[in-house]
């Protein structure tokens, strides 16, 4: 805002008259204290010109402080300074990041912390197998009971250098003695299996001549090892997984499927049967085990296809329909009246064995009886008219 004084020459302080102003305010104050009316007169016998220059420096000192304490300016580091040029972006140059910390070394294993024992174990393991083994691992061994008669054995045998400390303990915990190890090696097949699958076959009870045989036969490659053990121990000859890869079944069904068709006695011929006609990829591996061993024919299932009721009903349905001597004709009666979806399939088979007609449901439903009854309330009603 301008100042308007009776020492401007205009309506603004641009020509103000700074000598004239500090002359009255002199006065004033010489007024108020007549003793220092001497010393502001010595004062004022400098030039006007030089004084109104100390005082145009004097104030520009000030704005000057101003400006880099309290102004815009104020707090302002080379690192964050905004330039910002009217419309123009603002820049921020930001302190680049920190440098991310590099991750601590392990902490090595304190030996002075485990017994002599251990040290001795350790010392004696460094000297048998320099570089062998890192510091932890012979700790992990030490501590899972592996005595250094069994490294001493592996490294004998070559095995050493075969296995990881990790295995190693297991193989020794899972009771693998050298001797398999020795019969898998001069089989060549010591680099086919896991340290895990070799404790698995040897607890597995599975020889190394079956193994041997597998391998031989192409199944090594086919089978998992717990497939190798679940064959075995299943009894699988080697024959009937010929036939059964032969027919391209193999590939199809699981390991256990195989131990089960197997051991139902399901041929292979009748798998070949049930695959032509399409069943196969019906059926789970037990639907045709049950069909096999309840004597179900090929013929009834095409019949019970034909019909549209092998989508309705469960296997076992169809092998208590079957078994009970169940009719399809007496399905298709209880379809056409309605009634199929009202009984179970044990439901509808107590109806049949009891000579129940479908002709009863429906003087039943006429009454409204029907819902509100049991498939043996039905049979009861039946034989009590009867």
């Amino acid at each position: 805002m301008a100042m308007k004084t009776k020492y401007s020459n205009k309506g603004s302080d641009q020509d103000f008259d700074l000598d004239a102003y500090l002359n009255e305010m002199a006065n004033q104050k010489m007024q108020e204290k007549p003793g220092l009316q001497g010393k502001i007169e010595d004062s004022y016998k400098e030039p006007t010109a030089k004084r109104n220059l100390t005082a145009i420096g004097v104030f520009l000192v000030i704005s000057a402080i101003w400006l880099f304490t309290a102004g815009p300016f104020a707090d302002q580091s080379p690192d964050n300074y905004e330039f910002n040029f009217g419309d123009e972006p603002t820049t921020e140059f930001a302190p680049p990041p920190a440098p991310a910390e590099m991750p601590a070394p392990p902490a090595p294993v304190n030996i002075s912390s485990y017994s002599g024992e251990f040290v001795d174990y350790l010392a004696r393991v460094n000297e048998l197998f320099p570089d062998q083994f890192t510091t932890s691992a012979v700790q992990g061994m030490y501590n899972s009971g592996v005595p250094i008669e069994y490294l001493e054995a592996l490294n004998d045998q070559g095995f050493l250098d075969e296995f990881s400390y990790s295995a190693i303990i297991g193989l020794y915990n899972g009771g693998v003695p050298l001797e398999y190890l020795t019969q898998l090696d001069g089989a060549g097949l010591i680099d086919e299996f896991s340290y895990s699958a070799i404790i698995g076959l040897f607890n597995g009870g599975v020889p190394i001549e079956y193994i041997t045989q597998m391998q031989e036969a192409g199944y090594v490659d086919e089978f998992s090892y717990s497939a190798l053990i679940g064959l075995y121990n299943g009894g699988v000859s080697l024959e009937y997984l010929n036939e059964m890869n032969n027919a391209g079944f193999v590939d199809e069904l699981s390991y256990s499927a195989i131990i089960g068709l197997y051991n139902a006695g399901v041929p292979v011929g009748y798998m070949n049967e049930m695959n032509e006609a399409g069943y196969l990829d019906e059926f789970s591996y037990s639907a045709v085990i049950g069909f096999y061993s309840s004597g179900v024919p090929l013929g009834y299932l095409n019949e019970m296809n034909e019909a549209g009721y092998l989508d309705e009903f469960s296997y076992s349905a169809v092998i208590g329909m079957y078994s009970s001597g169940t009719p399809i004709s007496y399905l298709n009666d209880l379809n056409t009246a309605g009634y199929l979806d009202t009984f179970s399939y044990s439901g509808i088979i107590g109806l049949y064995s009891s000579g129940v007609p479908v002709e009863f449901l429906t003087v039943l439903d006429n009454r409204d009886l029907l819902d509100d009854m049991s498939y043996s309330d039905v049979i009861q009603a039946y034989l009590a008219d009867n």
